[in-house]
Protein backbone atom coordinates (compact mmCIF):
# COMPACT_ATOMS: atom_id res chain seq x y z
CA UNK A 1 0.00 0.00 0.00
CA UNK A 2 3.01 2.23 -0.42
CA UNK A 3 1.42 4.44 -3.06
CA UNK A 4 1.67 7.94 -1.55
CA UNK A 5 3.47 10.46 -3.57
CA UNK A 6 3.77 12.68 -0.72
CA UNK A 7 2.89 12.02 3.50
CA UNK A 8 2.67 14.57 6.08
CA UNK A 9 4.34 13.48 9.62
CA UNK A 10 2.29 14.22 12.66
CA UNK A 11 3.33 12.79 15.93
CA UNK A 12 0.47 11.63 18.69
CA UNK A 13 0.64 10.78 22.11
CA UNK A 14 -1.59 7.82 22.68
CA UNK A 15 -1.32 5.46 26.28
CA UNK A 16 0.40 2.27 26.16
CA UNK A 17 -2.90 0.79 26.57
CA UNK A 18 -3.44 2.37 22.89
CA UNK A 19 -0.47 1.40 21.53
CA UNK A 20 -0.83 -1.90 22.60
CA UNK A 21 -3.78 -2.31 21.24
CA UNK A 22 -3.03 -0.92 18.00
CA UNK A 23 -0.22 -2.86 17.54
CA UNK A 24 -2.07 -6.42 18.67
CA UNK A 25 -4.49 -5.15 15.21
CA UNK A 26 -1.09 -4.45 13.06
CA UNK A 27 -0.69 -6.94 10.54
CA UNK A 28 2.86 -8.23 9.10
CA UNK A 29 4.46 -5.63 7.76
CA UNK A 30 1.73 -2.99 8.16
CA UNK A 31 3.06 -0.11 9.15
CA UNK A 32 0.84 1.82 11.67
CA UNK A 33 -0.27 4.79 8.75
CA UNK A 34 -1.82 1.71 7.24
CA UNK A 35 -3.21 -0.20 10.40
CA UNK A 36 -5.12 3.19 10.82
CA UNK A 37 -6.38 3.76 7.11
CA UNK A 38 -7.27 0.17 7.15
CA UNK A 39 -9.40 0.19 10.48
CA UNK A 40 -10.63 3.76 9.97
CA UNK A 41 -12.01 3.62 6.37
CA UNK A 42 -15.44 2.07 7.90
CA UNK A 43 -16.27 5.15 9.48
CA UNK A 44 -14.75 7.44 6.63
CA UNK A 45 -17.26 5.66 3.69
CA UNK A 46 -20.61 5.94 6.16
CA UNK A 47 -22.89 8.12 4.48
CA UNK A 48 -24.85 11.39 6.43
CA UNK A 49 -27.91 9.25 6.36
CA UNK A 50 -26.82 6.35 8.15
CA UNK A 51 -26.31 8.93 10.78
CA UNK A 52 -30.04 9.72 10.59
CA UNK A 53 -32.13 8.95 13.54
CA UNK A 54 -29.01 8.40 16.19
CA UNK A 55 -29.39 12.12 17.07
CA UNK A 56 -32.41 14.25 18.66
CA UNK A 57 -34.09 16.02 16.69
CA UNK A 58 -32.75 19.31 17.72
CA UNK A 59 -29.32 17.98 17.93
CA UNK A 60 -29.03 16.61 14.43
CA UNK A 61 -28.35 20.20 12.55
CA UNK A 62 -25.31 20.28 14.36
CA UNK A 63 -24.29 17.21 14.18
CA UNK A 64 -24.99 16.99 10.42
CA UNK A 65 -22.30 19.44 10.09
CA UNK A 66 -19.69 18.15 12.19
CA UNK A 67 -20.14 15.09 9.94
CA UNK A 68 -20.06 16.93 6.69
CA UNK A 69 -16.83 19.20 8.33
CA UNK A 70 -14.99 15.78 9.59
CA UNK A 71 -16.07 14.36 5.96
CA UNK A 72 -14.44 17.34 3.76
CA UNK A 73 -11.26 18.25 6.10
CA UNK A 74 -10.73 13.85 5.40
CA UNK A 75 -11.08 14.85 1.88
CA UNK A 76 -8.61 17.55 1.78
CA UNK A 77 -6.24 15.60 3.64
CA UNK A 78 -5.80 12.96 0.70
CA UNK A 79 -5.16 15.40 -1.90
Amino acid sequence: MNTLKYMAHKTLTISEEAYEALAGLKKEGESFTELINRITAPLRKKKLSEFAGMIKDEKFAKAALEVRHHSSRLKRSKL
